[in-house]
Parts: structure tokens; C-alpha cells; sequence
């Protein structure tokens, strides 16, 4: 039940523009954490947030057209219009089925629909048509903690981190990766360093989840409202709440 809330807030609110960065040239700031003692480690040489470890071949042979349409695929699933975000990405690779950017788009769309096979499926032709797309890699770790697959998600984090993504989204997936391990400890001490850098909200509801695991239900009640003080109306709100409730009864003992 956790693991289906986790995922369906971070779906709903993850950001797509690391998605963009290719096409649109940008680039987030973030600080990296120091994973390696948690047996991850850093090795790409890239700058944080972007997308990938340069621009590969099979990018740049990328048609006009197909570009095109990744980008009015892009400000569609901006503007919540999940079908026309779809179509778009399909007819982007209608046109070069090797587009990785739109592959993974495409796979993104697929997993916020909980359609797992198809979301690995994109992802995975993904980073075979652009080894050094570090955002496929991401998408895909989310997709691999949701499914209980911390082994091949952690490789995936890996990927990423070593293709330049230093995103707070690869925080996030880290700390999945921990608690899914049941090393909770662990898994707060990522977070609390990612939250001193003020990367996602997301990272609160991580953390609840972590203290969960230790069975410290009064802070993670209050890592909850924390949560819902930042954004007490937007999307996954209601599913914070829910589980703030189930907590109820163990905080008051």
C-alpha cells in the first residue's frame, strides 16, 4: 500500500524538464550527495541536472519532425492532457523509433498510467538507443522501486549518476531504493542531507516513509504534515493525508 502511495504522488508531481534539457538546452542546480557509502557512487563527469553524457548519434539524426512533436508532447503532459501527451510521443516515433528522448517520455507516460511492461519496455530501448541518457535511467529506477526491484533500480541509479544526473529525482530514488532494502537509517541520513540542499518535497514523504520502517510513527506523522503545510491542496495531498489517518492510532499510544 506504501509503495503504491509513493508512486502515484511521484508521478504526479516529478517534473518532466529534465525530459527537456535536451531540446531545450537547460540545466537545474543541485548539489550531489556523497553515496558512497551507501555503495553508490558518482563517476560521470557531466554537470549537474543535465540530461545526459553529451549528445549522442542517434540524437542528433533525430528529424526536425520528430523533434517537433517530442516538444508538443512535452507542454501537453505539462498542461495535464496525458492522451494528446501520448499520441504526440507515438507520433514522434513513428517517425525515428530510436528517439531516445521521446522513448522516454513515452515511458514515463506509460508508468504514470501503472502500465509496467510498456514503461520498461520504452525505457529500456531508451538507453539502448542513448547509453548516456541519464534521465531514462531515472524514470526507470522509479519504475524498479515500485515494483519491489531495488537490485536492477539502485543499477539504474547508478547509470544515471555516472551519465551526469545529479537531480534531487535521484536523491528521491536513492532513499527508495534504501527503505525498499529496509535500511532506514540510511535512507534518513540521505534525506536529511538532501533536504538541507532544499531538494523536493518529495523527499518528506521519503523520510516519513523511513521512519515508518523504524517504527518511529510519531515523527513520521510530522514529517507528513510538513508535507501537507508545503502543499497543503496540490496533487498527492489527499494521499498524505490518508496515511497521516492510518497513523493515528499508533501515534496516540
Amino acid at each position: 500500500m506504501v509503495r503504491c502511495i509513493v508512486f502515484a504522488i511521484f508521478y504526479s508531481l516529478f517534473s518532466l524538464s529534465v525530459l527537456g534539457q535536451s531540446a531545450a538546452d537547460r540545466s537545474a542546480e543541485a548539489a550531489p550527495i556523497d553515496t558512497d557509502q551507501y555503495s553508490l557512487h558518482t563517476t560521470g563527469s557531466q554537470s549537474p541536472g543535465t540530461a545526459g553524457g553529451g549528445v549522442s548519434i542517434n540524437r542528433l539524426r533525430v528529424p526536425g519532425k520528430a523533434w517537433q512533436l517530442y516538444e508538443k508532447a512535452l507542454e501537453a503532459w505539462n498542461k495535464q492532457k496525458c492522451a494528446d501527451a501520448q499520441h504526440e510521443a507515438e507520433q514522434a516515433l513513428k517517425i525515428d523509433p530510436t528517439f531516445p528522448d521521446a522513448l522516454t517520455l513515452y515511458g514515463f507516460i506509460q508508468a504514470s498510467s501503472q502500465h509496467w511492461d510498456s514503461a520498461e519496455e520504452s525505457l529500456q530501448a531508451a538507453v539502448r538507443s542513448d547509453p548516456n541518457y541519464s534521465a531514462a535511467y531515472v524514470i526507470l529506477a522509479g519504475v524498479y522501486n515500485t515494483e519491489g526491484r531495488y537490485d536492477q533500480a539502485q543499477e539504474a541509479i547508478e547509470r544515471a549518476i555516472a551519465a551526469g544526473a545529479h537531480t534531487w529525482s535521484v536523491q528521491y530514488e536513492i532513499v527508495r531504493v534504501l527503505i525498499g532494502k529496509g535500511e532506514y537509517a540510511s535512507a534518513l541520513a540521505i534525506s536529511d542531507q538532501a533536504l538541507r540542499s532544499k531538494h523536493g518535497k518529495l523527499l518528506l514523504m521519503a523520510r516519513a516513509h523511513a521512519l515508518l520502517g523504524l517504527r518511529r510513527y510519531s515523527e513520521a506523522a510530522t514529517e507528513l504534515r510538513a508535507y501537507l503545510r508545503d502543499d497543503p491542496t496540490g496533487e498527492g495531498s489527499q494521499n498524505a493525508r490518508d496515511l497521516l489517518q492510518q497513523l493515528e492510532p499508533l501515534v496516540s499510544r
